[in-house]
């Protein structure tokens, strides 16, 4: 009978404004949208449909290296050997570290482990490849060729061959796409589906990005139409869309695009998309047209600050794809198993600096700027308990311990989440002053918000990689409530967990 109620009360919304999918996104909204997790935490569907086909595909070289350089030298921007790589290799390598499976967890929610966190772990974006079509050795540089990358296969498959993209495609330029699979989270996060998905495909350009600049491919957000990508990627009543494109640079573009002729025919399982997701979500069709609203205000250009020799000397000397693979969310299925981690007063300042240098390797996102970060910190080691800024510097230290780490526990929004305070050093909470930013970008406010905190939630993670921490990026929670009582200025759009495990679970290495 709940679910029936929700239903009727959930299809009298069917168009929304701004202001409204602003609203929806917090707990205090949640009920009027149709959710199948919140309504049936134990049975809420599978992820999507599960069929195979057969299909030809370019399998891409396994065999690629697991080191790279010091995560102190990618920072600093120093020339890495990855460079030296072949084009099909470079190419090999980012998918497999952006995509792929790199383990397998028996006992952690999600089992599947991939290089960057997402929405219930469900992994909710696809990849496509983009190059210039050539026919009898004539370049057509306004049609061209379509890959998709399938990441349990390391393969791509060609998708469309000769088609109108509708731009031309100069020579030695090949796009590459990061489109949201709303439907792949859908039964579980319904109507929700969006603001997680979006969140990934932030966190997706920015890991691209990163594994670009490793193996020394140039490339921009510059040269891309999202609305002309959107015609050529996604059929007009698919539940989908092209959130973010990177235009890459590449030298012999004959010669280094040659082996994606290289094709075997082989039988794929895949996910596709569910019948009838529109009739059973009312209000999705139009949170998806507000986060498809395009964007043409121009960027003003912001400094890159680059981190001191001494801050780098200071930094753990990890290869960089180690930090990359070794991400943990932490999320165990039998209980937790972290503990509290002796540290000393700079930590903070040393961890919040690496995210000043990650964001000196790759393009800032629009909006980014209008992002604002708070920490509280709860380790009784190190700096001391309170509520500092982004920089490190001390807002806030309460008068009792106890009520500030009360406010941190109350805010779960079911009994069907996990979250053991006393493990965690510390939150961070990324906000953003929606009045504002909706004046500087209107309608597509909320997308480009939910991307930036993305990349920085991303940023956020592999800083926690850096220093053998795991960070879990969240949503969901009740955030009314610690925006009222922690002082938070804007809307919480998402908030990532810090903390350190006492021991790791069995693991499969697929990576």
């Amino acid at each position: 009978m709940g679910a029936k109620v929700n239903e009727m009360q959930t299809a009298k919304l069917t168009t929304l404004t701004l202001k409204d999918a602003w609203g929806l996104a917090t707990d205090r909204r949640f009920d009027n949208l149709n959710m199948p997790i919140l309504q049936d935490s134990r049975h809420y569907g599978a992820k999507a449909d599960k069929s195979s086909k057969m299909a030809k595909l370019v399998f891409l070289n396994t065999n690629v290296p697991r080191q790279a350089q010091s995560f102190a030298d990618f920072l600093a921007g120093k020339p890495c050997s990855l460079s030296e790589l072949s084009f099909a290799d470079k190419m090999s390598l980012v998918l497999r570290y952006l995509a792929s499976p790199v383990r397998y967890e028996p006992l952690n929610r999600p089992d599947v482990h991939y290089p960057v966190s997402s929405f219930g772990g469900l992994f909710s974006c696809g990849i496509k490849l983009i190059v210039r079509h050539e026919k009898e050795n004539q370049s057509q540089s306004n049609n061209v060729d379509v890959y998709h990358y399938h990441a349990n296969y390391h393969a791509l498959e060609q998708v469309a061959s000769n088609v109108n993209y509708g731009t031309e495609l100069a020579a030695g330029e090949c796009h590459i796409a990061i489109v949201g699979h709303y439907w792949a989270v859908a039964r579980k996060y319904g109507e929700y589906s969006p603001y997680g998905v979006v969140l990934d495909a932030g966190i997706v350009l920015t890991q691209l990005q990163y594994l670009l600049a490793l193996a020394g491919v140039a490339a921009t957000t510059e040269k891309t139409d999202l609305q002309m990508l959107q015609s050529l990627l996604v059929e007009s009543d698919s539940v989908q869309q092209t959130l973010a494109a990177l235009s890459l640079s590449i030298d012999d573009e004959h010669n280094a695009l040659a082996f994606l002729q290289q094709t075997q025919t082989h039988r794929v399982s895949i996910w596709s998309e569910p019948e009838g997701i529109h009739e059973r979500f009312h209000n999705l069709q139009s949170l998806l047209d507000i986060f498809a609203t395009p964007y043409e205000v121009c960027e003003a250009a912001h400094s890159k600050q680059t981190l001191s020799e001494q801050a780098l000397a200071e930094l753990p000397q990890d290869d960089v794809l180690d930090v990359l693979v070794r991400r943990s969310a932490a999320n165990d299925a039998t209980g937790f198993s972290q503990i509290n981690k002796v540290l000393d007063a700079g930590f903070l300042t040393r961890f919040l600096s690496v995210l000043t240098g990650l964001k000196s390797r790759r393009e800032t996102m629009p909006a980014e700027s209008a992002l604002q970060v708070k920490v509280a910190w709860i380790n009784p080691y190190g700096p001391a308990i309170g509520m500092y800024d982004g920089a490190g510097e001390l807002q806030y230290q309460p008068n009792q311990t106890e009520a500030f780490l009360d406010i941190l526990r109350d805010c779960l929004y079911s009994d069907n989440q996990k979250y053991n305070l006393a493990s965690m050093a510390f939150e961070l909470f990324v906000t953003v002053d929606t009045a504002q930013l909706e004046r500087d970008y209107g309608d597509a406010a909320i997308r480009l918000a939910h991307m930036a905190a993305g990349a920085l939630g991303h940023d956020i993670c592999l800083a926690a990689s850096l220093f053998d921490a795991f960070a879990r990026p969240v949503r969901m929670f009740r955030d009314t409530k610690l925006q009222q009582r922690l002082g938070l200025e804007g809307q919480l759009v998402v908030q990532v967990l810090v903390g350190f495990n006492r021991h790791h679970n069995f693991a499969l290495k697929l990576l």
